[in-house]
Parts: structure tokens; C-alpha cells; sequence
């Protein structure tokens, strides 16, 4: 699977290529916060087609997310356009053998976790279950 390794609150989160359709610096966007859940971070885009920005740290490791120590600098959009990642920075591209990969089994701990890396020391995010979770907090 080729991923883009991403930097968030410490840790790195490999995210599936063919899932991302891009990545702005956040410094570049007008985030619009009005009536938005506390997990979102903004919104950017038209009324129509608005990208969400989650706050990754706290959506992934609430019970160890410290606002104060978030540094996020970059946001990856998902595929759709409606749902964005914001981290800390983009580390690199990485193709990660699946037959090396330590796939999650306790699905109901970190259903978003599809497993581990550890030649990169990394968690593979499971990005439809994210959404699926991000669309039923929304409903």
C-alpha cells in the first residue's frame, strides 16, 4: 500500500494515497467555526461544498490530546473533499508491505486503526471507518 506518513501530536498516522485528493497549509485557509462540534476544527469552501476540518489529535487520542500542544500545520483532504485531517506536518511517501503490517484485531477499542508499521513506527488509518464515524456524529 503506498501512504503518506503524517506527523500528529507525536505520533505517525499512514494514510492510504488513493485516499487523499490533497494538502494545504493551514495558515491558508479561512476556517469557518459557527455551529460546528468541538472535533471540527472549521470548515473552508463554498456553502455547498464545505471541507471539514477534524482535530485529529482529539478525535484519535482524546485521552492524551493536550490542545496546547497541538502544532498543526497542515491539513490532507480526503476523498470526497468532505472531510480534512489537520497534523502537525507531512513526513514523507512510504509503500508499506501489507504481510508486514500488524493488522488491529480489537476493533472496538480503535475501530479507525487498520494496524501498525513497525519499520516506520506507524498506525494505518482506516480511513472509511473514520468517515463513517465523522458522517454519524454529524447525523
Amino acid at each position: 500500500m503506498n501512504c503518506v506518513l503524517l506527523d500528529m501530536h507525536g505520533l505517525k498516522l499512514a494514510v492510504d494515497f488513493e485516499r487523499i485528493e490533497g494538502a494545504l497549509h493551514i495558515g491558508d485557509l479561512a476556517l469557518d467555526i459557527a455551529g460546528q462540534p468541538e472535533w471540527v476544527l472549521g470548515a473552508f469552501g463554498s456553502e455547498y461544498d464545505q471541507t471539514l476540518v477534524v482535530d485529529t489529535a482529539l478525535w484519535l487520542i482524546p485521552e492524551r490530546y493536550k490542545p496546547e500542544h497541538s502544532k498543526y500545520e497542515e491539513v490532507v483532504i480526503l476523498q470526497g473533499r468532505k472531510w480534512a485531517l489537520a497534523c502537525d506536518g507531512l513526513i514523507k511517501s512510504v509503500q508499506i508491505p501489507m504481510d508486514q503490517v500488524n493488522i488491529n484485531e480489537d476493533k472496538a477499542h480503535r475501530s479507525w486503526l487498520t494496524g501498525t508499521y513497525m519499520a516506520e513506527r506507524c498506525a494505518i488509518l482506516d480511513i472509511d471507518q473514520l468517515v463513517e464515524e465523522f458522517e454519524a456524529m454529524l447525523a
